[in-house]
């Protein structure tokens, strides 16, 4: 306060582990006071605390702060914060809230609808109520990036999440996507996502076959919501917690997807289990202009009949590049690569990464011997170059 009158860009406030008392609340509102009359654009608040409960008013000057274009709200463990009642951001384009209760419905609304300049939501492990179903809604017409994180599967933190994420944002271009399955998302009204990333958490449920029949319908249902949201995709990333979900809730062959005509770059990560090979197999399906296969390894033995819907004639036809990374050497992974080799015509390149090698000479003599067997392999294309990392 005592400065002079130049303007600060950015101001970062973290507290950790000791209470956060009146006179703590009344210094760091005088600091938010100063930052915003200096034409603050960058305002990050990190909060570490032990308590079960905490409860934090957020100073009103933060959240109507003129010049502000980018606001990080982080606490370590889940902690209610109060808004004021009257919010204006109108510069602002980067909003990450972590850990972030918010439980009063009109706050919840008016924290989103009072910045028109938007750009960038990035959501984690926070609970969020907009409406008295505890549902989570973002309705906006400048939002082009939302990123939703829930990793909790314990009780404390599990059920303390939206029952359903809405998007109502028609200019919004991509999408990350992190939690379980018991998490149902609308995207409906999200008509130009050109860039998805879907993290479906893996968890012992779905290892154990243990689903009842009726919860294996409902996660069926989401999935096929999910995929005819995204239909006009160009880009998609998804873990293999998705791909075996995906395998495991339906019978794949007698579902009606829709063809992703759009998508042409696929990125998947993969254990190479039976099951995964087959939602690889439909996904490869029901993407018939797939140009590039990107696939992290997690190594796995895929058994005798991993060929399972791999035979459909013409299914990678326009595929140009083939990358995988984390490659362990192993045959699951050279099965799938033979494979690609023999039946993409147009296939222009395949790039390896190896993983890390421990130095032994067991891995050396395993990956030189992997090598030899891949160029062997007869190819449908005659012009194919391959890179080895």
């Amino acid at each position: 306060m005592l400065r002079d009158n130049s303007n600060i860009h950015s101001f970062r406030f973290r507290w950790s582990y000791f209470p956060i008392n009146n006179g703590v609340r009344r210094s760091f509102a005088r600091w938010i006071d100063a930052v915003v009359e200096r034409n603050v654009q960058e305002v990050t608040l990190e909060i570490r605390h032990s308590y079960s409960k905490m409860t934090y008013e957020i100073p009103p000057g933060l959240v109507n702060c003129k010049s502000l274009k980018k606001l990080t709200l982080r606490v370590e463990d889940l902690a209610e914060f109060i808004l004021p009642k009257s919010m204006s951001l109108p510069q602002l384009k980067f909003m990450c809230l972590d850990g972030f209760l918010v439980s009063n419905e009109e706050s919840a609304k008016n924290l989103f609808s009072c910045c028109p300049l938007l750009e960038t939501l990035n959501i984690v492990d926070c609970y969020i109520q907009t409406d008295n179903r505890g549902n989570f809604t973002v309705e906006s017409l400048s939002l082009k990036h939302f990123a939703y994180t829930h990793r909790h599967n314990n009780y404390r933190r599990h059920h303390l999440r939206p029952t359903i994420i809405k998007l109502s944002a028609p200019n919004l271009t991509s999408i990350t996507c992190e939690s379980y399955l018991t998490q149902e998302y609308d995207l409906q009204n999200c008509s130009d996502l050109s860039d998805i990333n879907l993290n479906i958490l893996y968890n012992k449920e779905f290892e154990k076959r243990h689903l009842p029949k009726e919860e294996k319908e409902e996660y069926a249902k989401r999935i096929l919501k999910l995929l005819v949201s995204v239909k006009k995709v160009k880009r998609l990333d998804l873990s293999s917690g998705f791909l075996e979900v995906l395998w495991r809730v339906t019978d794949l062959y007698n579902c009606q997807l829709p063809i992703l005509c759009n998508l042409q770059s696929l990125r998947l990560e993969t254990r190479f289990t039976r099951g995964s090979m087959h939602a690889i197999a439909y996904l490869l399906k029901i993407s018939p202009n797939i140009s590039t296969f990107i696939v992290k390894s997690n190594s796995a033995d895929v058994g005798d009949d991993w060929e399972v819907g791999f035979s459909l004639s013409g299914m990678v036809s326009n595929l140009n590049v083939v990358r995988i990374e984390n490659v362990h050497g192993c045959d699951a992974e050279l099965k799938i690569l033979s494979y690609l080799l023999k039946n993409a015509k147009g296939l222009k390149k395949v790039v390896l990464y190896f993983r890390p090698s421990v130095g032994s000479s067991d891995r050396v003599r395993q990956v030189k011997l992997f090598k030899k067997k891949l160029i062997e392999v007869p190819t449908a294309s005659s012009s194919i170059g391959m890179v080895f990392y």
